[in-house]
């Protein structure tokens, strides 16, 4: 791995040659290495064919260096030190096309510098351009000759993230998609994210409309380790593996263009139901201070990893505080809803504390790393939703308070809804369709607004209303939660 320009260099045999043979060199073919790193790409690329004409680039010196004494007795070998992403020689060659078939491992998962993410935006007008693997995608897909195969290792998140929608959408009308193997980033030696798993995408560039929209193509995934990626390469699919048939035009009319890989109930309910919970809500994220150690405090200290946090003493607590004023010394202090809840529903303790004085609030308004974002809905009752996904989803009330950036706030249009709204969030139904329009980490605002929703009779918000009430009362889910879960699975 390179730390400079975060390449994950492929040390995996049976990742280059399951991608090697997705794209099936020929003997005449003039194939690319974007990201040439130390060169195990072109090394499987001369295995498979000898003399194939190939370019590799990268933008590491000793990796250049590495490659070229690597590579110096092979006349059909071409390396060079450049930035693929801004290079002007491939700014010529994209576009009409130029290369027959392009593989590699693009780098991902490194931070941009500012001035270098200005020069991208300027570049990629409306791609998103934080991550670079995506670029490289986009970059690669216009270098392609029409009927020119690519093959590329990426996060998967490019499947669904709303940040690379226009992604998805290039993608659809461009090319025709020929597989994606889904699996653990873990089979990538030196590689382990918590967020997101790995896939590797195969494409072909086409320009006719018919052939993509009625293009289908297989998702797999289940794989038990990288040795199924060899006998994919011999075209032996393991019996283990779960394969989903998508057809690309289905794909291209979801909303964003989003790879929904589920089962097909529940794809079906998420691209027909008419409603959306932002039909019946805003979804916003909550206020980040710029520095928690400075302005975020405890009333008590519940765990040995808070130990760094202030603990405070009541009487500098202003609980009955409620609005974006600043409270009256000696008060110093308001209640914060912050981080996962460990019940449904309700909350058992608020212990986090956030400082709101004048100077406090002035920093929050100012300050460059701050963000008093979306402030009118603070002091709101809603409902609080943790950012950080776990694998049960605990929904609970928002009592009129500030909430961190660490939660999602949702507040209905209509407050009739609110319990109701509270209930959906925390069934298995809803559950099961957050996972799947986004499978990563985080819940972010974005997604929740996509979850389909039923809009309930009078009768039946009624009877909702009166299990989420009992359930809030008696501080007891499980002697509701069933009722409530089938009458969301029976009607969504």
């Amino acid at each position: 791995m390179s730390d400079i320009y975060c390449s994950y260099y492929t040390k995996n045999n049976n990742i280059t040659s399951y991608m090697v043979s997705m794209i099936n060199p020929t003997q005449s073919d003039h194939v690319l290495e974007p990201c040439g790193g130390d060169g195990m790409f072109v090394d499987a690329l001369l295995q498979y064919h000898p003399n194939l004409k190939i370019d590799a680039c990268d933008l590491d010196t000793s990796a250049v260096e590495i490659m070229k004494l690597k590579y110096s007795s092979i006349n059909n070998v071409s390396i060079r030190e450049t930035d693929t992403l801004t290079d002007s020689y491939f700014d010529e060659m994209s576009q009409f096309g130029y290369y027959d078939k392009i593989v590699g491992n693009p780098p991902y998962g490194g931070w941009q510098e500012y001035s270098r993410r200005a020069e991208l935006k300027q570049k990629y007008n409306g791609f998103y351009v934080k991550e670079t693997y995506s670029l490289f995608l986009l970059r690669c897909v216009s270098l392609l000759k029409a009927g020119g195969i690519l093959s590329f290792i990426i996060p998967d998140t490019f499947l669904f993230l709303h940040n690379h929608k226009k992604l998805r959408k290039y993608l659809m009308e461009n090319t025709l998609i020929k597989e994606i193997v889904i699996f653990p980033s873990k089979f990538f030696p030196g590689v382990s994210f918590g967020y997101s798993n790995l896939c590797i995408i195969t494409v072909q560039k086409t320009e006719f409309m018919e052939y993509w929209y009625n293009n289908r193509f297989t998702v797999l995934q289940g794989l038990k380790s990288d040795e199924d990626l060899f006998l994919l390469s011999k075209k032996r699919r393991p019996n283990h593996l779960s394969a989903k048939h998508l057809l690309q035009g289905d794909v291209f009319d979801n909303q964003d263009h989003s790879f929904f890989i589920s089962d097909e109930e529940t794809n079906k309910k998420i691209v027909e139901c008419k409603n959306t919970l932002a039909d019946m809500a805003n979804c916003v994220t909550g206020i980040y201070c710029g520095d928690n150690k400075r302005f975020m405090a405890l009333t008590h200290i519940s765990k040995k990893s808070l130990s760094d946090y202030l603990c405070v003493d009541k009487s500098m607590i202003d609980y009955s505080h409620n609005s974006n004023k600043p409270v009256n010394s000696p008060k110093k202090y308001i209640p914060i809803v912050k981080g996962s809840s460990s019940t449904s529903y309700y909350r058992t303790a608020d212990e986090w504390l956030i400082d709101w004085t004048s100077p406090a609030l002035h920093h929050y308004n100012n300050d460059k790393k701050a963000r008093f974002q979306n402030s009118q809905y603070y002091f709101r009752k809603g409902i609080a939703l943790p950012m950080v996904k776990s694998s049960k989803i605990r929904a609970t009330i928002l009592p009129g308070m500030v909430f961190d950036q660490s939660i999602v706030g949702i507040f209905p249009h209509d407050e009739k809804y609110l319990q109701y709204i509270l209930a959906y969030l925390n069934s298995k139904v809803a559950n099961k369709f957050i996972h799947t329009i986004n499978p990563t980490a985080n819940n972010s605002a974005n997604y929740l607004k996509k979850l389909p929703f039923y809009i309930p009779t009078e009768s039946e918000l009624q009877t909702i209303n009166r299990l989420v009430a009992a359930i809030i009362e008696t501080q007891n889910v499980d002697n509701y939660q069933y009722e409530i879960d089938c009458f969301f699975e029976n009607r969504m």
